[in-house]
């Protein structure tokens, strides 16, 4: 793991950035410390359970190898769907562009294959604006598989066929773009946030004279600065304890 640290603010100075956190936009700056800590893996599991994990590993591999840039069916559950950025960094000036949105499902087909972790899809903003899908819609279609650092991604859908809609509310292109006009730049990205319908991850492009960079940040859409302060997980919370407590009852 990385430790980002910043001399200037060290001494409670500003950034000459701008910027009011510490993360990889502050790559290239004489201010910025980047301290690479490793740690030593151990397996904490017998060696029967060890030897099941590396079979399942071999075998997504496998899977992966033959699926992978092929045009396939799916069908799924939504999990998630929210707005999906872009970000333009040219010198001084930076420009949030809305590129689409993120699909997430954890529960699917992937051709004849039962789905039953994480798996991703884009969609366009015509798609999205047209189809209105939300959580627990269930849908077919045919997309494209590919592995973006190691999430099973379809990078494009079309033929799009709805099968059930929940009900639920949605996102257009009207409500994305107020909440991009509003959105918080995140210093890091909690495991919370990546999985929270208002957190949003954009890739960010810093166009320098020699090649560009390509790194990734993300977003709060409810303007939260950090985990801590988010009412919207502290609401989540307390539905889940007020469930727990029916249970109970």
């Amino acid at each position: 793991m990385f430790k980002w640290t910043c001399a200037l603010k060290n001494k409670g100075k500003t950034c000459i950035r701008k910027f009011n956190h510490i993360g990889r936009l502050c790559e290239g700056c004489s201010h910025f410390l980047d301290e690479k800590i490793h740690y030593q893996p151990r397996i904490v599991i017998d060696n029967a359970a060890f030897e099941r994990f590396q079979q399942e590993i071999e075998e997504f591999d496998e899977w992966v190898a033959e699926h992978r840039e092929r045009d396939l069916d799916i069908w799924c559950r939504v999990r998630l769907i929210k707005p999906r950025f872009r970000k333009i960094i040219y010198g001084a000036k930076a420009q949030l562009r809305l590129e689409g949105y993120l699909l997430v499902s954890k529960e699917g087909f992937i051709g004849l294959t039962p789905f039953d972790d994480y798996f991703y899809a884009y969609l366009t903003p015509q798609q999205q604006d047209r189809l209105r899908i939300s959580a627990n819609d269930t849908f077919d279609a045919r997309g494209r598989m590919k592995l973006d650092r190691g999430r099973v991604l379809f990078s494009a859908l079309w033929a799009i066929q709805i099968q059930e809609r929940s009900g639920g509310i949605t996102w257009n292109n009207s409500r994305a773009l107020v909440a991009k006009n509003s959105a918080v730049e995140l210093s890091d990205q909690p495991e919370s946030c990546l999985h929270c319908p208002y957190g949003a991850l954009a890739d960010v492009v810093i166009q320098e004279k020699q090649q560009n960079k390509l790194v990734r940040t993300l977003y709060c859409l409810e303007g939260y600065p950090t985990p801590e302060v988010c009412g919207f997980q502290a609401m989540e919370m307390l539905d889940r304890c007020h469930k727990k407590q029916q249970k109970m009852e």
